[in-house]
């Protein structure tokens, strides 16, 4: 697998991050990655196949990825998303968005390849999220992060 780094090179792109019931009605937390530009989509896609992640038109279950290839790492009021050891993002969150990350023990990553600009109402994200050919998802799981001196 190709480093964390050029998974997104020069790309320009957000984190929007929420809690919702998943389908068995329990707090989930949620992140998605979305490009600004419909530049940066494509080497999105490209990023979600690399990866393993499913589209959502693909009709199956959302499945996790093993912690060799993703995870997520809780540091204080950031999540940190790694690829191997290294960070590929990291975002603030909330108290509520930790504590439901840590009794699940994942997230749900969605990674989206069309534009979306940051700041955007859950109507808007809601409709984004029905495109669902150009939606990639998994499951992350938590792992502690060591850093190395």
């Amino acid at each position: 697998m190709e480093s964390a780094s050029r998974l997104l090179p020069g790309t320009d792109f957000g984190l929007t991050m929420w809690t919702a019931p998943n389908p068995f009605d329990e707090p989930t937390s949620y992140a998605l990655i979305h490009p600004y530009t419909s530049d940066a989509g494509t080497g999105l896609a490209q990023t979600a196949a690399e990866l393993g992640l499913r589209r959502l038109d693909e009709d199956r279950d959302i499945l996790p990825l093993g912690t060799n290839i993703m995870y997520v790492s809780l540091r204080a009021q950031q999540v940190e998303f790694c690829i191997r050891d290294e960070i590929w993002a990291r975002h603030p969150v909330t108290d509520d968005w930790t504590g439901n990350a840590i009794g699940r023990r994942y997230v749900v990553f969605v990674l989206g390849t069309e534009p979306l600009m940051d700041d955007q109402d859950a109507e808007t994200i809601s409709a984004y999220l029905k495109q669902h050919a150009s939606i990639y998802t998994a499951l992350v799981k938590i792992r502690l992060r060591v850093d190395k001196p």
